[in-house]
């Protein structure tokens, strides 16, 4: 091999140990790029959605989302001077690999159970919920021990806090999993199921659509927990910090309470009972 195709060759090598090395940086650079900085550098954030009424609703004219959680992530756009983005997973089920695969920057009304929290971190609360059921008129239940026993088929949602309620509350009952709220009010409306559990917001709004669901029930004892907004792990923790001190102003003022009363106004229920409330006791 003569002296030219030697340093050819060194020269071909250098410039691809180059180029590796190039490509490996800004690998790097983009893998540990916060969320912080990514939300700065594009401009924008971007939140997760799906169709669940009255938290996340798609406008069937228009095609743009609206919703309680909309507006507050509207807002979380507005003081950080960003362009707000909303992207569509695939349910409650799917949002913590949205969140780690980035996805989404970020997923209001989730319930830090300790398994989701195994995967992605919290910031929040920014706002508390009861948990209720919704009975097929043949059943009458009142109290979680009516729905305790086997012989009792109980509906929820897939990967939600519902499940997790459910069995916290009931775990005797047979349930009942479905991937969709519009299935699990079939199931039993139709007496496939003997009732569903779910958050007071959802189940005052499938109540009032679906006149063939029976007895909207709070049973005792009575459940009420947190909503936080999920977000991934990660060392910066400058985005966890901004959404904490957004949720503390905004339920401190009763932002949050409003926009969540105000989205069962939109969606036709003007009468509410007094015992909903959306602060903490």
């Amino acid at each position: 091999m003569g002296i030219r195709t030697i340093r050819a060759a060194l020269a071909a090598v250098a410039a691809a140990v180059l180029a590796f090395g190039v490509t490996t940086a800004a690998d790097a650079q983009q893998k540990t790029e916060s969320t912080w900085d990514q939300i700065k550098r594009t401009g924008k954030v971007r939140m997760g959605v799906f169709d669940y009424p009255p938290y996340y609703v798609r406008d069937k004219a228009s095609g743009e989302w609206k919703g309680a959680m909309v507006e507050m992530g509207q807002d979380i756009a507005k003081e950080l001077d960003v362009k707000f983005e909303a992207v569509e997973v695939g349910g409650w089920g799917e949002v913590v690999l949205a969140l780690q695969s980035n996805k989404i920057d970020f997923h209001p009304a989730l319930q830090a159970t300790p398994k989701r929290a195994t995967s992605i971190d919290f910031a929040g609360p920014i706002y508390w919920i009861e948990w209720v059921t919704v009975n097929n008129p043949k059943f009458k239940g009142k109290t979680w021990a009516d729905y305790n026993k086997p012989e009792v088929k109980v509906a929820v949602m897939t990967g939600s806090a519902d499940e997790v309620i459910l069995r916290k509350m009931a775990p005797k009952a047979t349930r009942v999993e479905m991937k969709e709220l519009s299935q699990i009010i079939l199931a039993v409306s139709s007496g496939r199921a003997d009732a569903f559990t779910t958050t007071v917001l959802s189940s005052m709004i499938a109540k009032s659509k679906n006149p063939d669901l029976g007895e909207f029930v709070n049973p005792e004892p009575r459940v009420a927990l947190p909503g936080y907004i999920g977000l991934r792990m990660e060392e910066d923790n400058r985005w966890q910090k901004f959404l904490d001190r957004w949720a503390e102003w905004n339920i401190l003022l009763g932002y949050n309470e409003q926009r969540l009363l105000g989205s069962l106004g939109t969606a036709g229920i003007t009468e509410i009972p007094p015992t909903v409330s959306f602060s903490p006791k």
